[in-house]
C-alpha cells in the first residue's frame, strides 16, 4: 500500500481537498503499519496501567488518555509543518541532526514507564495519580504525546517526505500546518482505537490479578517501544548499515 501511495504523494503541490484526503489516507496507512506499534504501545500502556483502580475507571478512560496523547503528537506535527513552510528544508536538516538524541531520550522514557508499571520505581505524575481528575489525565497524556510528534521510521519515509517536501517548497506555513496536522490525526486513529479497547478491558477488570497482568502487559509494550527507539537512534546515528 505504501508503494502504491508513494507516486501519488510525490504530486502534492497545493492545498486542495484531494490533497488533504490523500495525506489523510497516507497517515492512516502509516498508523496501521508495524512502525506505529511504539505509539500504540504507549497509549495502551497508559490505558492499562496508569495507576487508577478499577472502581475509578470509566469505559472512556482509554479514549480520553489516547485522544490527549494523539493531540500532543498532532500539535508537534502542526508546528513542524509551519516551520517547514517558513524555513524550508533547513528545518529537516536540523531535525535529522538531532534525531538520534531524541530517540535515545524516548527510549529512556519508555524504560522509566515500564519500570514504573512493574512497581520497580515510583513516579509521581499528574496522569498517573490514583485520584486524578479526567482533565489532568488528558493534560498528562497530551504532554507525553508532544515529543512523539518527532517520531518517524525508515518505512514511513516514502509517505512522509512528500508531505514535508510540499510544505518546504510552498513557503506556506498554512499548507504545512494543514498537511502535517491531517497526517498526524489520521496516523493517530489506530492509536485511539487500540487504547480505547484497552481501557474498556481494564474497566471490566474488577480483580487484582487482572490488574497486575494489565500492568505487566503495559510494561512489556513499553520495553518493545524502548527497543524500537534504540534501533531508530542507531539508524539515524549511522551505526546501522
Amino acid at each position: 500500500m505504501i508503494a502504491e501511495l508513494g507516486p501519488a504523494m510525490q504530486q502534492i503541490a497545493a492545498l486542495t481537498p484531494a490533497t488533504v484526503a490523500l495525506v489523510v489516507l497516507a497517515g492512516f496507512v502509516v498508523g496501521l503499519s508495524p512502525s506505529s506499534f511504539p505509539l500504540i504501545s504507549v497509549a495502551t500502556g497508559l490505558a492499562l496501567g496508569d495507576g487508577a483502580d478499577g472502581a475509578s475507571r470509566t469505559r472512556l478512560h482509554g479514549l480520553r488518555l489516547s485522544v490527549g496523547f494523539v493531540l500532543g503528537i498532532v500539535t508537534t506535527d502542526i508546528v513542524l509543518g509551519m516551520l517547514f513552510g517558513l524555513f524550508g528544508f533547513a528545518v529537516l536538516r536540523l531535525l535529522v541532526a538531532y534525531l538520534p538524541i531524541a530517540y535515545l531520550i524516548f527510549a529512556a522514557l519508555m524504560i522509566v514507564i515500564a519500570l514504573a508499571l512493574l512497581r520497580v520505581i515510583h513516579v509521581t505524575l499528574p496522569s498517573f495519580a490514583p485520584r486524578v481528575r479526567a482533565v489532568n489525565g488528558i493534560a498528562g497524556s497530551y504532554a507525553l504525546g508532544l515529543p512523539f510528534g518527532l517520531s518517524t521510521c525508515p518505512a514511513c519515509t516514502p509517505l512522509l517526505l512528500p508531505v514535508v517536501g510540499a510544505a518546504a517548497a510552498s513557503g506556506s506555513p498554512l499548507l504545512g500546518a494543514v498537511l502535517m496536522g491531517a497526517f498526524g490525526l489520521a496516523r493517530g486513529v489506530p492509536v485511539v482505537v487500540a487504547a480505547t479497547i484497552a481501557g474498556s478491558i481494564a474497566h471490566l477488570a474488577r480483580v487484582r490479578r487482572f490488574t497486575l497482568w494489565a500492568e505487566r502487559i503495559g510494561a512489556a509494550l513499553m520495553a518493545v517501544a524502548a527497543a524500537y527507539f534504540l534501533h531508530e537512534a542507531a539508524f539515524y546515528a549511522g551505526w546501522l548499515f
